[in-house]
């Protein structure tokens, strides 16, 4: 990768700015450039510099009260209403006010609380992190094996989750294994897969009370994922495979029982 490139992403290192495959490409790029290492060091530096030198002063009370009355002054009063939106999923809270500052809030809040697939943004972003560790941690894999009758049992035996376990060779995605693993605040079944030398990680996780939902696919951080949700469970299936591709597997694992 040039330097050029990597530029602009380093006063993002400790604000935790970066993406995973960001952050991964920016470690990768700084074990063989010592000048970006230095840049690295040096802003790292300044940063402890500027804050050793910093000198901070507690507002006085009356600042804070003044503060809260004129914020009061400018609340808009706010009430809930159930919408549904063609097109969207139903069942979201819109917050309506007075004026165009109570639309605007209401739109906002609306966008915010949509979901779709198996997860809203933050459930992708954990995906695909938990993706990149068990490929630089060494730990893709607790099971090992492309028997399909040993990892679905020892993932029903470790987890309440019981994702469909193929063997799916014969399509190009031979099985390589499963694992538990811990996604936006729940525990998730992982089987992995490989297609030539790219690996498939594909996630499940229960998802009581939600219906069905169609599969999806999107390009996020340098990875392709399908997302879907079927049976009480929500999907995920994460690579750096063309999409295409990505979308031919979780096709093959949604098809039929396994």
């Amino acid at each position: 990768m040039e330097c050029r490139r990597v530029w602009p992403w380093l006063p993002l290192v400790e604000d935790g700015g970066l993406g995973a495959w960001r952050r991964w490409r920016l470690r990768s790029h700084l074990r063989g450039c010592a000048g970006c290492a230095a840049k690295l060091e040096e802003m790292r530096a300044m940063r402890a510099a500027v804050r050793e030198k910093l000198t901070y002063h507690a507002a006085p009370p009356a600042l804070a009260a003044r503060v809260g009355a004129a914020l009061a002054r400018e609340a808009v009063p706010m009430h809930a209403r159930r919408f549904h939106w063609p097109g969207l999923p139903s069942g979201g809270v819109l917050l309506l006010g007075s004026g165009a500052t109570g639309a605007l809030a209401g739109v906002a809040l609306m966008l915010l609380v949509q979901g779709n697939g198996a997860g809203g943004p933050s459930a992708l972003d954990a995906v695909i992190d938990s993706h990149v560790r068990s490929m630089m941690a060494d730990h893709l894999t607790d099971v090992q094996t492309s028997d399909r009758h040993t990892v679905k049992p020892w993932l029903s035996a470790h987890i309440d989750v019981s994702p469909p376990v193929k063997e799916l060779a014969a399509q190009g995605f031979p099985l390589v294994g499963g694992r538990l693993d811990y996604v936006d605040g729940h525990p998730a079944a992982v089987v992995v897969y490989r297609s030539d030398r790219h690996v498939i990680n594909l996630f499940a996780w229960a998802a009581p009370g939600q219906a069905d939902a169609p599969m999806r696919t999107e390009a996020r951080q340098g990875f392709n994922v399908v997302t879907w949700r079927a049976g009480g469970l929500a999907f995920t299936a994460v690579s750096d495979v063309e999409p295409n591709r990505l979308m031919a597997f979780a096709r093959d694992v949604a098809g039929g029982a396994g």
